[in-house]
């Protein structure tokens, strides 16, 4: 490699060609899935902001570009607070929203903090911004994949293990309250064929999500490369009402639980002691048959920029 920043390049233009499910937030929570940094120079600069922008395709062709902000505070040697908050854009064959999307708020505590150890437990809480019904200009409610919020306010909590370059993580996205009221089915679109491609979520309940990664870090000088996989398990089947029954009746939705595996890969470049230039990608390898959370995504490009103080 000539050049440390071919690699960077090309991850950003990287396209992942089959269909996956994206993360609904606790995959990269905290110090979940973070990039290691040089524990020795940590003191110095405890605190983090980062402007993250991200380009995906997801079901159905809908482009879904969204822009993160992110803002990390570290108080005292161990503790740490991580704020994020996403702006998104969709559009698709049934129409374009755009608004805030869930933030994120979390916290950790580092058990263990040395140069090739380290221990860190979090406890955070993704909110719902809305209650995930947004509409067309005639009033008929949007599928998933065009709403800005999942409609949840989830509790999230889990561990990242770093010994050497190899780092190891579990974590947990508890649905503490569901305030979805999304009222897509496809009798209200019955006149456009292209609607009825989405998967059905009317008043979605959706199901907890266990997480597991591993990733290893490859250094040259001031880039690193931390290539991994992410498992996502949907505990359960999600649920949503049901137009046969009653209005208080819910059902299952088979084939809605179940494993996503993913190849990941990320990357910082140092550019200064105190700005570093991202970016991550994901290939997903095993996937559920039915994703009503619209969290699907058949290419995903991201790319950053961190600046420590």
């Amino acid at each position: 490699m000539r050049h440390p920043l071919t690699l960077l390049l090309l991850m950003i233009t990287v396209r992942s060609l089959s269909q996956g499910c994206s993360d609904a937030g606790v995959c990269t929570a905290g110090p979940i899935g973070e990039i290691p940094t040089d524990s020795s120079a940590a003191p110095d600069r405890p605190h983090y902001l980062r402007l993250t922008g991200s380009y995906a395709v997801g079901e159905q062709g809908t482009l879904i570009s969204q822009a993160v902000a992110e803002l990390g505070v570290g108080i005292g040697e161990r503790w740490g607070v991580q704020l994020k908050v996403p702006y998104l854009t969709i559009s698709g064959n049934l129409g374009t929203t755009n608004g805030f999307g869930d933030p994120t708020f979390s916290t950790s505590y580092s058990f263990i903090k040395g140069r090739t150890r380290r221990l860190d437990a979090m406890l955070g809480m993704k909110l719902n911004v809305n209650d995930a019904n947004l509409r067309d200009a005639r009033l008929r409610p949007l599928p998933m994949p065009y709403q800005t919020s999942l409609g949840t306010t989830d509790i999230l909590f889990g561990a990242n293990y770093r010994i050497g370059r190899w780092t190891a993580a579990l974590a947990y996205q508890h649905v503490w309250r569901n305030e979805n009221i999304n009222g897509f089915d496809h009798s209200f679109w019955m006149e456009v064929p292209e609607a009825q491609g989405y998967f059905e979520s009317a008043a979605l309940e959706r199901a907890d999500d266990a997480v597991a990664r591993i990733q290893y870090a490859f250094t040259r000088k001031d880039l690193v490369v931390q290539p991994g996989l992410l498992a996502i398990w949907h505990t359960y089947e999600d649920k949503r009402w049901d137009p046969v029954g009653s209005p208080e009746r819910s059902i299952p939705i088979e084939g809605s639980d179940g494993l996503t595996l993913n190849l990941t890969a990320d990357a910082r470049y140092k550019l200064s002691d105190t700005w570093s230039l991202e970016a991550s990608f994901g290939s997903p390898l095993i996937t559920r048959k039915v994703r009503p959370d619209g969290l699907t995504r058949s290419m995903v490009l991201n790319a950053g920029l961190r600046f420590a103080f």
